[in-house]
């Protein structure tokens, strides 16, 4: 199966991937088609960054969830989903037709197949969605979540990978002029607005290509990671002085890219 293949079959079907597929897709040309590809996850580096939801990842699986029930059991292996990325990003947001799904990834939940998809809205408050891997019905919503929200009275964050993110920030931030400062989180914004702007299929294409990368990116030695670190710096500094138009085009573009 070419890459142009694969990328149909997960976008487009319903995903029924069980972990030997992952295991042969990672040994064939793996270290090959690194190098050439990995961009994917300094754009979703920028992204996640910009849209304000580093924090739901963090603690993505430990958020305790309520005793849903789905309609397929994670025992059923030869069957994990009736429906893609796509159909399940598609029921969030009409569920919830404020906010846009910018992430999302199929797990097990309480012995069922769900879909957790995150939510953004307007303000950046994101909300954590089930969907059933079996009907696209929507089994729970958490409650808006801030970056605010997660700071204690002293306006100190209270969770450990918040804070860890917090001083990444201010790294990041070091040095800056306010006006800078001002200027990068403007920048920031009109990337996650660019992203949160493209169709559902693309930013569930975007997604896919991101978790196949990020396979590739556990096989790497130390010394490929921090060579690789240094390059996706370098293109994550390239597509923030962009414009609007100019940052969705390139967003578009690369999604192109993947489908050839």
């Amino acid at each position: 199966m070419n890459s142009s293949s694969l990328y149909r079959a997960l976008l487009l079907a319903p995903v029924q991937i069980s972990r030997s597929f992952f295991i042969q897709y990672r040994k064939v040309d793996a270290m090959r088609q690194i190098l050439g590809k990995l961009a994917a996850i300094a754009v979703i580096g920028v992204l996640v960054a910009s849209v304000g939801a580093t924090p739901s990842f963090a603690d993505w699986d430990k958020t305790n969830y309520p005793a849903i029930e789905g309609t397929i059991p994670s025992s059923e292996s030869s069957n994990t989903s009736k429906i893609s990325l796509v159909d399940a990003m598609t029921a969030a947001e009409q569920a919830m037709p404020d906010s846009k799904a910018i992430y999302g990834k199929l797990t097990e939940i309480n012995g069922y197949m769900v879909y957790k998809v995150v939510m953004m809205n307007d303000d950046n408050s994101y909300i954590r969605v089930l969907v059933d891997a079996g009907t696209g019905d929507q089994l729970f919503a958490s409650d808006p979540i801030t970056k605010h929200s997660q700071k204690n009275k002293r306006g100190h964050y209270s969770n450990n990978q918040d804070k860890k993110h917090e001083k990444r920030m201010n790294e990041y931030f070091k040095g800056m002029t306010p006006e800078q400062i001002a200027e990068k989180k403007q920048q920031f914004k009109e990337m996650g607005d660019a992203w949160k702007s493209l169709s559902i299929q693309d930013r569930a294409a975007m997604i896919i290509h991101f978790m196949q990368m990020k396979m590739q990116w556990d096989s790497m030695s130390d010394e490929e990671k921090d060579a690789k670190k240094v390059e996706m710096k370098k293109q994550w500094e390239g597509y923030l002085p962009l414009s609007p138009e100019e940052k969705k085009q390139k967003l578009e573009d690369y999604i192109k890219s993947l489908k050839n």
